[in-house]
Protein backbone atom coordinates (compact mmCIF):
# COMPACT_ATOMS: atom_id res chain seq x y z
CA UNK A 1 0.00 0.00 0.00
CA UNK A 2 3.06 2.52 0.92
CA UNK A 3 4.33 1.70 -2.68
CA UNK A 4 1.21 2.68 -4.12
CA UNK A 5 0.93 5.48 -2.73
CA UNK A 6 4.43 6.95 -2.75
CA UNK A 7 4.12 6.04 -6.85
CA UNK A 8 0.66 7.90 -6.89
CA UNK A 9 2.31 10.79 -5.15
CA UNK A 10 5.23 10.85 -7.62
CA UNK A 11 3.25 10.64 -10.61
CA UNK A 12 1.00 13.80 -9.65
CA UNK A 13 4.05 15.75 -8.74
CA UNK A 14 5.31 14.94 -12.23
CA UNK A 15 2.37 15.66 -13.92
CA UNK A 16 1.97 18.75 -12.33
CA UNK A 17 5.51 19.89 -12.83
CA UNK A 18 5.16 19.09 -16.91
CA UNK A 19 1.76 20.85 -16.89
CA UNK A 20 3.43 23.78 -15.58
CA UNK A 21 5.75 24.43 -18.77
CA UNK A 22 3.31 23.78 -21.45
CA UNK A 23 2.63 25.76 -24.29
CA UNK A 24 -0.29 25.65 -26.51
CA UNK A 25 0.80 24.54 -29.80
CA UNK A 26 -1.29 24.97 -33.15
CA UNK A 27 -0.98 24.48 -36.74
CA UNK A 28 -0.68 27.24 -39.22
CA UNK A 29 -4.77 28.30 -40.05
CA UNK A 30 -5.56 27.85 -35.57
CA UNK A 31 -2.26 29.98 -35.20
CA UNK A 32 -3.29 32.91 -37.60
CA UNK A 33 -6.55 32.49 -36.84
CA UNK A 34 -6.37 32.85 -33.36
CA UNK A 35 -3.72 35.96 -33.67
CA UNK A 36 -6.01 37.73 -35.74
CA UNK A 37 -9.11 37.17 -32.96
CA UNK A 38 -6.41 38.07 -30.16
CA UNK A 39 -6.51 41.63 -29.16
CA UNK A 40 -3.07 43.42 -27.63
CA UNK A 41 -1.39 39.64 -29.35
CA UNK A 42 2.64 39.88 -29.48
CA UNK A 43 4.29 38.26 -32.44
CA UNK A 44 7.71 36.88 -31.54
CA UNK A 45 10.18 35.89 -34.31
CA UNK A 46 13.10 33.26 -32.49
CA UNK A 47 14.53 33.36 -35.95
CA UNK A 48 18.39 35.14 -36.47
CA UNK A 49 18.60 38.85 -37.37
CA UNK A 50 19.79 37.63 -41.31
CA UNK A 51 16.62 35.18 -41.41
CA UNK A 52 14.27 38.18 -40.48
CA UNK A 53 16.03 40.61 -42.90
CA UNK A 54 15.53 38.17 -45.28
CA UNK A 55 11.77 37.66 -44.94
CA UNK A 56 9.50 39.21 -42.07
CA UNK A 57 6.51 40.01 -40.60
CA UNK A 58 5.69 43.74 -39.99
CA UNK A 59 4.08 43.27 -36.83
CA UNK A 60 6.99 41.02 -35.48
CA UNK A 61 9.40 41.48 -32.90
CA UNK A 62 12.41 39.48 -33.70
CA UNK A 63 14.35 37.62 -30.47
CA UNK A 64 17.14 35.30 -31.70
CA UNK A 65 16.85 32.18 -30.05
CA UNK A 66 20.40 31.63 -30.69
CA UNK A 67 22.10 34.49 -28.46
CA UNK A 68 22.82 33.63 -25.15
CA UNK A 69 21.28 36.73 -23.96
CA UNK A 70 17.97 35.20 -25.13
CA UNK A 71 16.17 35.40 -22.32
CA UNK A 72 16.77 38.61 -20.68
CA UNK A 73 15.53 39.34 -23.92
CA UNK A 74 12.02 38.11 -23.53
CA UNK A 75 12.11 39.38 -19.93
CA UNK A 76 11.30 42.77 -21.97
CA UNK A 77 7.37 42.07 -23.12
CA UNK A 78 4.57 42.07 -21.59
CA UNK A 79 3.52 39.25 -19.47
CA UNK A 80 -0.07 40.03 -19.00
CA UNK A 81 -0.27 39.96 -23.09
CA UNK A 82 -0.90 36.93 -25.05
CA UNK A 83 2.57 35.66 -27.38
CA UNK A 84 2.75 34.22 -30.69
CA UNK A 85 6.08 32.44 -31.43
CA UNK A 86 7.23 31.16 -34.53
CA UNK A 87 10.74 30.29 -36.18
CA UNK A 88 11.54 28.95 -39.20
CA UNK A 89 10.55 25.36 -39.16
CA UNK A 90 9.18 24.58 -35.75
CA UNK A 91 12.24 23.59 -33.12
CA UNK A 92 13.59 27.03 -32.04
CA UNK A 93 9.66 28.26 -31.52
CA UNK A 94 9.08 25.25 -29.25
CA UNK A 95 12.32 25.58 -27.35
CA UNK A 96 11.36 29.22 -26.90
CA UNK A 97 7.63 28.59 -25.97
CA UNK A 98 8.40 26.49 -23.18
CA UNK A 99 11.23 29.32 -22.04
CA UNK A 100 8.27 31.76 -22.19
CA UNK A 101 6.15 29.50 -19.83
CA UNK A 102 9.42 29.33 -17.32
CA UNK A 103 9.39 33.03 -17.35
CA UNK A 104 5.56 33.69 -16.27
CA UNK A 105 4.21 34.37 -19.30
CA UNK A 106 0.50 33.40 -19.58
CA UNK A 107 -0.53 32.15 -22.78
CA UNK A 108 2.00 31.37 -25.20
CA UNK A 109 0.91 30.00 -28.63
CA UNK A 110 3.78 28.18 -30.64
CA UNK A 111 3.48 27.44 -34.18
CA UNK A 112 3.99 23.93 -34.79
CA UNK A 113 5.73 22.18 -37.35
CA UNK A 114 5.42 25.45 -39.53
CA UNK A 115 7.31 28.63 -39.69
CA UNK A 116 7.44 31.96 -41.35
CA UNK A 117 6.84 31.05 -45.06
CA UNK A 118 3.99 29.24 -44.17
CA UNK A 119 2.63 32.43 -41.57
CA UNK A 120 3.52 34.93 -44.95
CA UNK A 121 1.21 32.85 -47.54
CA UNK A 122 -1.64 33.11 -45.10
CA UNK A 123 -1.11 36.64 -45.05
CA UNK A 124 -0.09 37.40 -41.42
CA UNK A 125 0.71 41.20 -41.01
Amino acid sequence: MKSFLLSFVLVVAISGISGAYAQTNLDTKAFVQKYKETPKAQLLDVRTPGEWSAGKIESSKCVNFMEADFKQQVEKLDKSKPVFVYCAAGGRSTKASKILKEAGFKEVYNLQGAGYADLAKEGIK
